[in-house]
Parts: structure tokens; C-alpha cells; sequence
């Protein structure tokens, strides 16, 4: 892995989570293998389907758009130590309103169980709050059960439902 070249990266005991900037999303989005061999991971996420490829072209756009904030909505991407292997994202879904910002997160479903996403969003919220982050919102469906349990594990808190969500938020 290239820690180098692995900008506002997070590290926690298992895991490194680093942000796309403008300049390697770029390259993710054009060439997988070549952001593969430049930071020295082999991507093992979610499947790039075409509403995440959708979603990171936009997002190139966003990071462009605002890139003083860019931390504040863009993916992290969540990498293995002991592998180098990328097995998920997590973000900040918007630029804190008031201190409150939603989070959001998704993980390559061979990965879940071994409590790395738990890891990852304690790691996240601690970052969050060194950002000045007060409070962070989350939802989940509501037949999702793995990920309110890491919700629950982070200190997140039920809050409200809608016919398809239920809601969760925690302080920091």
C-alpha cells in the first residue's frame, strides 16, 4: 500500500481509509488498474455498477466544484492493511449544517463480519469531530439489520421511521 500518496488518510489497527481528492478519482474513473498499481491496492468494494460509476463521475464534478469542502462528501475508501485489498467506502453525505452531517457507508458483502465497518465509522466519527462535526445522522432500511447493529456499536441511537427507514443519530 502507498501510504504516501494516501492524503487526510485514517488509520485504525486493521484498516486505512483515504478520501478520493479530484485527482485520483479521476483516475479511478478512468483507469481501475492504474489506480490500483499508483496506490497499491487492488479494489475489492462495492460493485461498480452502473449507479456507483454514475455516482463517482458526479462526484468527480462535486469535488471540482467545492474543493475546500471536499472532505466533507467525498468516499473514503476503506482498504485492508494486511492485504491491501479496498472492501468498502465510507462518507459524509454534505458539508455540516449547524454541525450536523448524515453518514453514509457500503461494503463488499464477502467483508462483513469481522467488524471492519464497525472499525472504519468509529474511526470516521472521530474525524468527523475533529472537523468540528457535532452531531451525524444515519439510515438504514429497515430489514438491514448488519448495519444498524454497527450503528448500535458506534453509539448511534434510534431515532424516527418512514415506510422504508429507519433513522439514527448520535453526538459527538
Amino acid at each position: 500500500m502507498n501510504l504516501e500518496r494516501m492524503t487526510d488518510r485514517i488509520e485504525t489497527d486493521r484498516l486505512v481509509l483515504f478520501p478520493y481528492t479530484k485527482e485520483n478519482l479521476a483516475l479511478f474513473n478512468t483507469d481501475l488498474a492504474a489506480f490500483e498499481e499508483a496506490f497499491g491496492v487492488v479494489y475489492r468494494g462495492e460493485e461498480l455498477d452502473y449507479l456507483l460509476t454514475g455516482f463517482l463521475k458526479r462526484l468527480e464534478r462535486e469535488i471540482s466544484d467545492d474543493p475546500e469542502n471536499y472532505l466533507y462528501f467525498t468516499e473514503f475508501l476503506i482498504a485492508l492493511k494486511e492485504n491491501s485489498h479496498v472492501i468498502g467506502s465510507i462518507d459524509f453525505k454534505y458539508v455540516p449544517r449547524d454541525g450536523v452531517t448524515e453518514v453514509g457507508y457500503g461494503m463488499n458483502p464477502a467483508y462483513t463480519g469481522n467488524g471492519f465497518m464497525t472499525e472504519a465509522l468509529t474511526a470516521f466519527l472521530k474525524f468527523g469531530k475533529s472537523l468540528g462535526i457535532r452531531k451525524v445522522r444515519a439510515d438504514t432500511l429497515k430489514d438491514n439489520v448488519k448495519s444498524q447493529n454497527v450503528l448500535k456499536r458506534c453509539g448511534f441511537e434510534f431515532t424516527e421511521e418512514d415506510e422504508m427507514r429507519f433513522w439514527w443519530e448520535t453526538n459527538l
